[in-house]
């Protein structure tokens, strides 16, 4: 898989990621807010927007924010590309920092209703270690 980094706001795939984030299968577990979500990603330091392709095919974004050693992520895989084992390979690709950000724990928010990615992050070594609502915080901690 290749890492491709949003760098600034004229990136030829936005218009691409925001109509999968339309999507419902998607926009039921994550939104963002179009207006500023862009300008928000490319100029605040210590938050990365990476594109994921696959032989030149972009299948999977994913948005990471380190603060202090923590690393926030989430993660979205293309409808089409689902349950392929995408998802697990980029949670592993980020575990052993092939991204090359450097942290003491992941921590991620999953709604409780959203089984598949509960099941994903739990089968590569993710642990509730919080509920709200109905979120729940998972998190990881390098060995």
């Amino acid at each position: 898989m290749i890492y491709r980094l949003i760098k600034d706001l004229d990136d030829e795939d936005i218009p691409t990621i925001l109509s999968v984030y339309r999507q419902p299968s998607i926009s039921r577990f994550i939104s963002i807010d179009e207006e500023n979500y862009w300008k928000y990603i490319t100029s605040t330091d210590n938050v990365y927007f990476y594109k994921i392709y696959k032989d030149d095919i972009l299948l999977a974004t994913i948005h990471l924010e380190l603060v202090d050693c923590v690393l926030y992520m989430s993660v979205v895989v293309f409808p089409e590309y689902q349950k392929q084992g995408i998802a697990t390979t980029i949670l592993k690709d980020i575990q052993t920092r092939k991204i090359g950000l450097d942290f003491d724990k992941i921590q991620v928010s999953i709604d409780e209703k959203n089984i598949a990615s509960l099941k994903l992050f739990e089968s590569v070594g993710f642990i509730c270690v919080n509920k709200d609502e109905e979120l729940l915080e998972y998190e990881y901690r390098k060995n």
